[in-house]
């Protein structure tokens, strides 16, 4: 059987995993609801569907992969195990690898000390119990059907973009401070370095989280990518007067730095970014913002 990995959930993150395990002699096919991007896809070479069951069985019963990128909704609850479980039974005994794109909001506040794959979630907002609930589901219907399943804990995703420097350069004028926060990220390109050393090594079970040397927080974020951009100056404003959404308010009430020892212990490897100053640096000077 042809190696094709089926990716459930077909948007940024998935572009460029999908532009490097072509190096590796693999088809590509996925699932997008956007008609435009399926079309675009489908140009490129890549065999993207609708989000419906025929169409999903259709890719599926090709695939020797399985990646699922797709986040659980609040009131339907994770989309895949509530529309294609079924399937999934069916065609489990081809699947070589199977992964499940998590985050690592599932550890809460941990008052901005170390957490890794061990560290047990405390206080824990709305969107991360909803993430928890949906690896413990996995894990269950993995073992139930004897699929080879790696969670992969993502800290923010930034790269190409997608970045603080075309946040920047697209009107964001003020710079949220509070002191002592920390926050950790990951470069787009990492990731998909990342999940293809665990299809190369695959060790089903495994917990990974996938986050950069440097956790920081967004300030000190700011102030960098401000001091590439050196015709723009943001007003620093405290945490205690900003005006913030529900969802930026849980970001800033979850202080942390996500330890990514295993995946460097495990799979040998080293990050193309080690810190968001490589990362936005190579944005910079490529001009990808």
């Amino acid at each position: 059987m042809v190696k094709t990995i089926c990716i459930l959930g077909f948007g940024y993150t998935a572009t460029f995993l999908a532009k490097d395990l072509l190096k590796f002699d693999f088809s590509i096919t996925g699932t997008s609801r956007n008609p435009e991007k399926r079309q675009h896809y489908k140009e490129i070479g890549y065999a993207v569907v609708d989000f419906m069951p025929l169409e999903v069985e259709e890719i599926l019963k090709l695939s020797t992969h399985l990646l699922i990128l797709i986040p659980p909704d609040p009131i339907l609850g994770d989309p895949i195990i509530n529309n294609f479980l079924l399937l999934l039974k069916k065609y489990r005994h081809q699947f070589e690898w199977v992964g499940y794109a998590s985050s690592t909001g599932v550890y809460g506040d941990h008052d901005g000390n170390w957490v890794d794959e061990m560290t047990v979630p405390r206080n824990l907002g709305i969107r991360a119990k909803l993430r928890l609930e949906s690896e413990a589901a996995w894990l269950s219907i993995a073992k139930q059907f004897e699929l080879p399943l790696h969670i992969f804990r993502l800290a923010g995703i930034y790269g190409p973009y997608r970045n603080v420097l075309k946040d920047i350069a697209n009107g964001k004028t003020q710079s949220i401070y509070k002191a002592g926060h920390f926050f950790s990220r990951i470069h787009v390109e990492d990731i998909a370095k990342i999940i293809i050393a665990s299809i190369q090594q695959p060790k089903p079970g495994s917990i990974y989280n996938i986050a950069d040397n440097l956790p920081a927080s967004s300030y000190e974020v700011d102030q960098y990518a401000t001091s590439l951009l050196e015709k723009y100056v943001l007003t620093v404003v405290p945490f205690e007067e900003a005006i913030l959404s529900d969802m930026s308010k849980e970001f800033y009430k979850h202080n942390r730095r996500v330890s990514n020892a295993k995946i460097k212990e495990e799979f040998k490897l080293q990050l193309n970014y080690p810190s968001y100053r490589e990362g936005l640096m190579q944005i910079y000077h490529k001009g990808d913002y």
